[in-house]
């Protein structure tokens, strides 16, 4: 089992230290560690802390140049083989936030893990970051509170603290930039790691987007990136002001839904929904009068056909794969609520399904499902657990009740008909 070292970072900050340390210690992953670095705290925070103590690997109060000559300090004292950052105010999402980021299946070489956050703002926003590293080269995706960096990384690549005057609070994203720019390997896993306030020291958007942009150019002028940053900034602009609520909802939800879901004419339909960011392969047909939730995260191979009045939730994103048949009414849901949580947390899997399915009349298809090549769902059924390849299953929940004979499939699903 990998070791994990938790840094917290506190200054004055009695009202959280507790929870934050009780979010570490609630962790159900056995194998960690707590380093605390207080800046000599005088409000009492100090004294949290020392009740603490028998649980910390190691703490200490004493005055700093500040947060990250602190979590540099943090680093020395840690014994762990990955290391992550937990600041006074944060906390893990749930008890199981660090087992399941470092247990998630994770290619050789890794460096960098990382997953979602939720923003605190009185309610809480789920950010989930990039799937594709290569956008890290215009910005930060995730962050770094979500994130732990391998030790023998970490140890090396300090945060600068020469920097300090020119980047501010932005060391961080500085020092995991030079680590992408160094060619080591990032891994997103698709959980929730923390929970952070929003007023935060870097909650600063126009700022923080001008600094992402000095850290990027690496202090050369790059047209593609000060066009990125006008490009965001406008879009930081436009969701402050209330315009981009209204305008994604007009856009990806009421024109979607209730207008050119109407429309008879597909290719007009086809046009729409991909430049409002639906991926769709050719050949692939959706009849009219079908609900489409965040269009942006569905994606459909070739030669496949969505029939009338289904239901895509696609907030956690839905991948359907080539020649997939989906019937009428079927119903696929990305997006629940954790009925444990005391603000009733919501929760999104992203569902997938592979070449050849076949899903029948009004079934649905729950959030976190893979559905296998050729696997046909009954009409009617609840799947609530992957379907293994050319399996057959029905029933609520649904559950193998055959297997498809013929697996030299080589059909075409083309329901196409003019005004449909």
């Amino acid at each position: 089992m990998e070791k994990i070292s938790i840094i917290t970072v506190v200054r004055n900050d009695v009202t959280h230290i507790e929870a934050t340390i009780q979010s570490f210690l609630s962790q159900t992953y056995q194998d960690k560690e707590l380093v605390v670095i207080d800046g000599a705290s005088t409000d009492g925070t100090v004294d949290v802390i020392r009740r603490y103590a028998g649980s910390l690997a190691y703490w200490c109060s004493e005055p700093d140049g500040g947060i990250f000559e602190a979590m540099n300090k943090g680093i020395a004292h840690c014994q762990g083989d990955w290391i992550g950052i937990l600041n006074a105010g944060d906390l893990f999402v749930s008890p199981d936030s660090l087992s399941s980021l470092i247990n998630a299946p994770r290619e050789e070489g890794t460096a960098v893990l990382y997953g979602n956050s939720l923003e605190d703002n009185g309610r809480y926003y789920r950010k989930v970051p990039a799937r594709d590293p290569r956008f890290l080269e215009y910005g930060p995706t995730f962050r770094h509170g979500s994130a732990l960096v391998r030790a023998v990384v970490q140890k090396t690549h300090l945060f600068d603290l020469s920097r300090k005057k020119d980047l501010h609070y932005a060391l961080d994203w500085q020092m995991l930039f030079t680590l992408y720019k160094e060619g080591y390997r990032f891994q997103r896993v698709d959980t929730d790691v923390e929970i952070y306030q929003l007023e935060g020291t870097s909650n600063r958007p126009y700022q923080n987007l001008w600094l992402n942009y000095k850290i990027t150019s690496q202090g050369r002028f790059s047209l593609k990136k000060m066009l990125h940053f006008l490009r965001v900034a406008l879009r930081t602009w436009r969701k402050q002001s209330g315009l981009n609520l209204y305008l994604s909802a007009f856009v990806r939800d009421y024109m979607v839904n209730s207008v050119i879901t109407h429309v008879s004419f597909w290719k007009l339909r086809r046009f729409y929904l991909k430049h409002v960011g639906l991926t769709i392969g050719e050949g692939s047909f959706i009849m009219k009068k079908n609900y489409l939730l965040q269009p942006h995260h569905l994606v459909i191979g070739t030669h496949s056909h969505i029939n009338r009045d289904c239901i895509l939730d696609a907030r956690g994103e839905i991948r359907i794969g080539n020649r997939v048949s989906i019937s009428h009414r079927v119903s696929l849901i990305t997006g629940s609520h954790d009925i444990e949580s005391p603000v009733f947390m919501g929760k999104f899997k992203p569902i997938v399904i592979d070449d050849y399915a076949f899903l029948g009349v009004g079934c649905t298809v729950l959030q976190g499902v893979h559905i296998g090549k050729g696997a046909v769902v009954a009409a009617g059924a609840v799947v609530t657990k992957d379907v293994p390849d050319y399996a057959i299953v029905g029933g609520v929940p649904a559950v193998v009740i055959g297997q498809r004979k013929e697996k030299n499939l080589n059909y075409i699903c083309d329901g196409w008909l003019p005004f449909t």
